[in-house]
């Protein structure tokens, strides 16, 4: 989508390219000391893995924002998923804490995931977001578990929460550096099998 409405902008940039500098987009702004905020720090960042100018992606990004649904770019499903919940051990819970817009569990269902979930938690519905605490403290209560005993799997760390034991990182790309004493990182959803026992 990016590399349509980028090529429409008279931008070169490919799809596997768009997709990647958003990726390494969102793993920059896991690691600075102090993020900026809002949609244009990240199209800047954007930019400079996309190969274009920073006035360029705030364009094309402001091209997206207006003309699509930009809910589009987060919710593509990883072919992984499904395969993967499956397989997952049935005492092993499985519960989505999303910084969404009320539409969580609709889209969860709409990609045949809901019924594979012990549980959803939209931000916009509760009114508290990752990586407040608290909303992760909500969730562990609805699973009728101490906070301790969850884990936070997540393919950003922004939303990490900080109160548990650890968090695994889901990196496919392998564009994040390993930080043993931050995060367990993983290249495929299989490898959190290994991490269940």
């Amino acid at each position: 989508m990016l590399a349509h409405y980028g090529r429409r902008l008279g931008l070169r940039v490919d799809p596997v390219t768009a997709r990647r500098a958003v990726a390494l987009a969102a793993r920059d702004h896991d690691l600075e000391s102090e993020p900026g905020t809002g949609p244009r720090p990240f199209a800047h960042r954007w930019s400079a893995h996309a190969g274009c100018s920073p006035d360029a992606a705030d364009l094309l990004w402001r091209t997206v924002h207006r003309e699509v649904d930009d809910t589009v770019l987060w919710s593509i499903v990883n072919p992984e998923a499904v395969p993967f919940l499956d397989a997952l051990p049935t005492q092993v819970q499985r519960y989505v804490v999303s910084n969404a817009d009320g539409r969580a569990h609709a889209e969860l269902a709409q990609a045949g995931l809901l019924d594979l979930l012990d549980g959803v938690l939209d931000s916009s519905a509760v009114g508290i977001a990752k990586p407040d605490p608290r909303i992760f403290r909500m969730a562990a209560v609805a699973l009728g578990r101490p906070l301790e005993q969850c884990r936070y799997v997540g393919d950003t760390l922004d939303g990490a929460p900080r109160e548990l034991p650890f968090t695994v990182l889901y990196d496919p790309l392998g564009i994040y550096p390993d930080d043993a004493a931050r995060y367990v990182r993983i290249r495929k959803l299989s490898q959190l099998l290994d991490l269940t026992h």
